[in-house]
């Protein structure tokens, strides 16, 4: 279960910090749609179902709140980009111009989080786990022979909790790369699902493995999420609770 602070106020960011702030889709207030700048309110009218908004809108909003306090401007003018690096079109991950903050955003079922360093690359995920998944379906693509001999010698039921376990630590360092699954899943091995969250394999660049700092998340009891930051030096890695930031009009 998460253990996170519930705050009045947004934090110092320091350059060794990490913050992890963490809101559920039963935040999402009417002024959050105002706190959005054009390609995100066309990103959040373009979802069909409610929850997907919602979880959008929730990850926007806690994004130019925190980042706002920190950078001392507007929430609104908060110059975040999203440009994919691939098609040069506004659908990629959050950024900011280089010298400002770093950020990582992930939302499943109820709950949405972002991550937040002064400096260093960061990338964080969540997943609910769902009884239903085909865990070798899944795997192929994603875990290594190694990887997949790991899950297969759990238990049944701990099955999906140990996929889901790798899936997201390879997701927070896939993420904290700025490329995503641009980057074969296969092409990284992380620790086992009961060992502490460690990166031991990435193919040709295994300079990251001596400067990742990994920690496994767990907002609620259905829930997976793990956070990768590409910097040794962080040292204060803080879970906060946004309830009051998105409440607070």
């Amino acid at each position: 279960m998460i253990e996170s602070k519930v705050v009045d106020s947004i934090p110092i960011l320091n350059e060794n910090d990490c913050q992890i702030w963490w809101g559920r889709i039963s935040d999402l207030q009417s002024w959050h749609y105002n706190l959005l700048n054009d390609v995100e309110r066309e990103k959040a009218n373009s979802y069909h179902h409610s929850a997907d908004r919602a979880r959008f809108i929730i990850g926007c909003v806690i994004s130019r709140l925190v980042l706002g306090k920190m950078l001392s401007m507007s929430p609104v003018q908060v110059p975040i980009n999203r440009m994919c690096p691939v098609c040069k079109l506004q659908h990629g991950r959050p950024q900011l111009p280089e010298g400002m903050p770093q950020l990582s955003v992930s939302h499943s079922g109820e709950w949405v989080v972002v991550a937040f360093t002064k400096s260093v690359p960061v990338g964080v995920d969540v997943e609910q786990m769902n009884p239903n998944v085909d865990v070798m379906k899944m795997a192929e693509g994603v875990l290594t022979d190694i990887e997949i001999a790991q899950v297969m010698k759990l238990p049944n039921e701990q099955k999906i909790e140990g996929f889901l376990t790798y899936w997201t630590r390879k997701e927070a360092v896939l993420k904290a790369t700025g490329e995503g699954l641009m980057i074969p899943p296969v092409d990284i091995t992380i620790s086992a699902p009961n060992d502490s969250p460690n990166l031991l394999v990435f193919k040709d660049r295994q300079e990251l493995v001596e400067n990742t700092v990994m920690r496994d998340l767990r907002p609620s009891v259905d829930y997976i999420a793990s956070i990768a930051i590409f910097s040794k030096e962080v040292t204060e890695i803080i879970q906060l609770d946004a309830v009051a930031l998105l409440n607070d009009k």
